[in-house]
This record gives C-alpha cells, structure tokens and sequence, in this order.
C-alpha cells in the first residue's frame, strides 16, 4: 500500500538530488528514506530514481510517479485548508514563484502585510523566469505563480491582479529625456537595452518598440543583455543608451537619476496576474494572497483604461 510519507519521500529526493539532504529536510534518518522510497520501487516493480548519477533523478517512469505524488500531495493539503477554514484559519505552506522583473517591487509592497494577517501560512518564495514557472505550475512543483499574463495555457488558470503600463527609462542628457510622452516612432533600436533571452519582458519590450525582429540590439559598440533590470537602469543612467520599465520599477525614482518618460496613448501595458494548475484547490489562501497584494497596490494601476494596450508574452 502506498503512503503519503513514501510520497512525500519521493518529492523531497526529487527537490534536494540525494539521499542525505532528503532525509534531513523529512527529519528522519537516511536509512529510513532510503529503505521506505526501495519499498515502494519494490511494491510497484519499478525503478524510480537512477541512482547511478550524482544529484540522483528521476526515470522516465518515475517522474509520471512523481507528478501524480505532488497532485496526491497538493490534494490532501486542501482537506486540511478546508477544516482550517472551517475554523476561521488560513494556514500551510504556500510555493509562490515571481518573475525577476516583478519581485524586488511588489513583494515589498504586500509581503510584511500578508505575513502578519496570515502568520501560520509558510511562505516559501523563489524567483525565476516564466518559463519555468509555468513547467513547476503544471508539474505541481509549486503553488502559485507572479506572472505577465495572458500564457495561453489550457492547463493553468489565471486570476488578474492589475494592469502596469510601462514607461521609457533615459540618461537624463539624452534627446528622449527632453520629450514629455514618447511614441513608437522615437525609440531607436540601436540604443536599446534589454533583458537576456527567456524573460518575458524582454520581448514585451520588442513589442512595444515594435522591434521583434532584432535579437541584439546595440549601444554603440556596447552589446549588452542583462538578467536584471536594475543593471540595465545602472547602466541607462551612467549614459548608455535607454530601456523599457514596469510601473512599479518606475516608482522607485528616489533611487534613480535617470529619466522616466510615459508613452503616448495608447499606452503600452501589462497584465499581471497570479496564476495556479487547474487542479489547485485551495480557494481560501487564494482569495487571501490576491486580497493582500490588491490592497496594496497604487489604485491607478487597479483600472483598466480605454488608453491602454495590453502587451502580451
């Protein structure tokens, strides 16, 4: 018979790749995972995890195991949601991931906030690029996503947050700097700045600049692609060229000493949005994590105005 702990044995050897870190993170002894995950291979006369490589991995059988274990997994949680909310409680651990080029914003605005509301919810918060959220989300290896949406994917539902138009980052010594709203039409390519390959702003960014074709922008002799925006805006301010930043960024300007321009309508702007698997059923943490950050987000950026255009991925 088949257990939740030989299931949760299972996802802790597939997170951490050996045996000891595995047994640490379940707080029982190597030899008892060990033996516990050989039983279950036995039981069901199949090999698992290939421990012939170092971090161990799964084998093709293994990882449809593994991804059923984690809706097993994911499922019995929501029993436990649903008792607690019974009770008026929002508790559990919660695996939330965030695009780069959303975290260093708005997970100061509601974080502290969400914490203190919801002190026995375990928040466990990674960073990482659409891509691989999306590939965690529909493998159950984490709960919900912090994404730029609409994804087009059948198999994830999105639930919009807000809408954040974006804005010209430029030296302040440049000719954009000296213009009060910018069009397609003043952004040259050859100054352009972006984000590497993978990140869903960059290509916004093409978009928006309505440059899709070019793959390696350049400033002068500078070829430069980033994974952060802010060393893209480091870069903006000490005179090389000009980027495409979120509303959000474009607040922190206490920190900058460069210049945010606005777009002429309509507006280029992206929807942001928390994202879970369909098969993700805890409605009440949900519920609480989207209330969090909407109260804490500018009212402007809540609305939906006629002179926008939503920039997709």
């Amino acid at each position: 018979m088949i257990t939740l702990t030989q299931l949760g044995y299972l996802v802790a050897l597939e997170r951490y790749g050996n045996f000891r870190q595995a047994a640490k993170a379940c707080y029982v002894t190597q030899p008892t995972l060990s033996m516990q995950i050989k039983k279950l291979e036995d039981d069901l006369g199949v090999v698992i995890f290939d421990r012939s490589i170092q971090p161990i991995k799964p084998t093709p059988i293994g990882q449809k195991i593994l991804d059923q274990s984690r809706v097993v997994i994911s499922q019995t949680a929501a029993i436990e949601e649903l008792i607690s909310e019974a009770r008026d409680e929002i508790s559990g651990e919660l695996r939330l991931a965030v695009i780069p080029t959303l975290s260093p914003y708005l997970l100061p605005l509601f974080l502290a906030k969400f914490q203190s509301s919801y002190p026995k919810v375990q928040l466990i918060i990674e960073e990482s690029r659409t891509s691989d959220i999306i590939e965690a989300l529909k493998r159950n290896k984490l709960d919900v996503g912090l994404l730029a949406t609409p994804l087009g994917e059948d198999s994830l539902v999105e639930h919009p947050l807000f809408n954040e138009p974006f804005y010209v980052y430029a030296a302040k010594q440049s000719a954009l700097a000296k213009l009060e709203t910018v069009s397609d039409q003043d952004l040259k390519n050859e100054n352009l700045l972006l984000l590497a390959e993978g990140h869903c702003l960059r290509e916004q960014t093409l978009r928006v600049c309505r440059q899709s074709r070019i793959k390696n922008p350049k400033v002068g002799d500078l070829q430069f692609a980033s994974g952060s925006l802010e060393t893209l805006c480091r870069l903006v301010e000490t005179g090389h060229g000009y980027t495409v930043i979120p509303d959000l960024a474009r607040r922190w300007e206490s920190r900058r000493s460069g210049s945010v321009i606005p777009f002429s309508t309509p507006i280029p702007t992206r929807e942001v949005s928390l994202v879970v698997h369909h098969s993700f059923v805890r409605s009440g943490i949900l519920s609480k994590l989207i209330q969090s950050i909407k109260s804490c987000i500018p009212s402007e950026l809540l609305k939906n105005g006629l002179s926008q255009r939503t920039i997709g991925i």
